[in-house]
């Protein structure tokens, strides 16, 4: 089946269940593409313009360009079409952007795959640097290992987030713009679970980070631009927090998943008052009850709004200093900054 640029759906066999998608059967593709690209939409507007020129502006030979629509109205296709040959597109009704996506890894034939959000944009020469990347890798890219490598993207212009490891990728995510995944990477774990609306890359990636048969490797470029807010900014995704809440658990302890929790709570993006006392609380009952927090986790709560008790309390346990020295050293301090502010109000009277 075709997919040059069309203007009648076309009707593809859909799975019983919408949720998981098998991977896909090996095909036979005469000299494949490095890298493809895919681009779910839907009545995205002028933001396609963007998008598409920025991925036409690479290194040709490199990459094929497939954009998967899900029936725009506007005038999305109309700009698809006028690209000629230089994409291919496949327009029809679907169940979300996973779902787009997932029909994306079907349709396409290169080694990595690459997902690229209408309204985002490849920076310039930036899949030539990727691709010298891959061929870094052993056998030139053709890996027995399946792997994916990640960089960073320009996000509220600046750049996120550098390395990942499996407690950083439990509190947030690595954007799928900055991601080159080796397609057999779904062929050992499947497609994206669209239970998830608008953050099943993320647990995808947590499950890629979970097996080690999958090599995970850093490379410091700056991918692409992000068009924010994102769709997983504006839409709800109760069923994936509930999974991440469980991976806490699991993986870290009740306390420490709860102290994780309450420093990234989906509900309260911008913090406040309420969040820095629940943050203290969830840190003293951790120490009270022995638990370990890991050293990433206490550097990440330096950065956050905690009061200065516990800042006091989570450099010291840097320093390897007991709970009950803490309270010790605490205590004196304290005393101190009494015995000053006294001495203070007394020279002001």
């Amino acid at each position: 089946m075709g997919l040059a640029s069309v203007s009648e759906p076309v009707v593809l066999h859909q799975p019983a269940s919408p949720q998981m998608l098998s991977p896909p059967r090996p095909r036979l593709v005469m000299n494949p593409p490095l890298i493809s690209v895919i681009t779910p939409t839907f009545n995205s507007g002028a933001k396609i313009a963007a998008t598409v020129a920025s991925v036409l502006s690479q290194g040709k030979g490199l990459y094929e360009f497939l954009v998967i629509d899900g029936g725009s109205t506007d005038g999305t296709l109309a700009h698809l079409r006028a690209q000629g040959p230089a994409l291919r597109y496949l327009s029809e009704p679907d169940e979300g952007i996973y779902d787009a996506m997932n029909k994306g890894i079907r349709l396409t034939s290169g080694k990595f795959l690459y997902f690229l959000g209408a309204g985002d944009r490849l920076l310039p020469g930036v899949l030539e640097a990727v691709a010298a990347e891959i061929r870094k890798l052993p056998c030139q890219g053709q890996t027995s290992q399946p792997t994916l490598l990640y960089g960073n993207v320009d996000w509220y212009s600046r750049p996120y987030d550098g390395r990942f490891n499996r407690l950083k990728l439990l509190r947030y995510n690595i954007c799928h713009q900055a991601i080159f995944y080796q397609r057999s990477v779904f062929a050992r774990l499947g497609f994206y679970n669209t239970k998830y609306p608008s953050l099943a890359d993320w647990e995808f990636n947590i499950r890629c980070f979970n097996d080690r048969g999958i090599r995970k490797r850093y490379i410091p470029l700056r991918i692409a631009n992000y068009d924010e807010p994102g769709k997983s900014a504006t839409t709800p995704d109760p069923a994936f927090w509930a999974e991440l809440s469980r991976l806490r658990r699991q993986q870290h302890g009740v306390s420490i998943a709860w102290l994780m929790d309450i420093q990234f709570p989906p509900s309260d993006p911008g913090g406040g008052q309420g969040r820095t006392l629940k943050m203290d609380e969830a840190v003293w009952r951790s120490y009270q009850a022995g638990s370990h927090i890991p050293l990433q986790c206490k550097i990440t709560l330096l950065k956050q709004n905690c009061s200065a008790k516990t800042i006091c309390l989570v450099v010291c346990s840097m320093c390897g200093l007991s709970f009950a020295r803490f309270k010790q050293i605490l205590a004196f301090g304290v005393a101190l900054k009494r015995m000053i502010f006294r001495q203070r109000r007394e020279y002001r009277l």
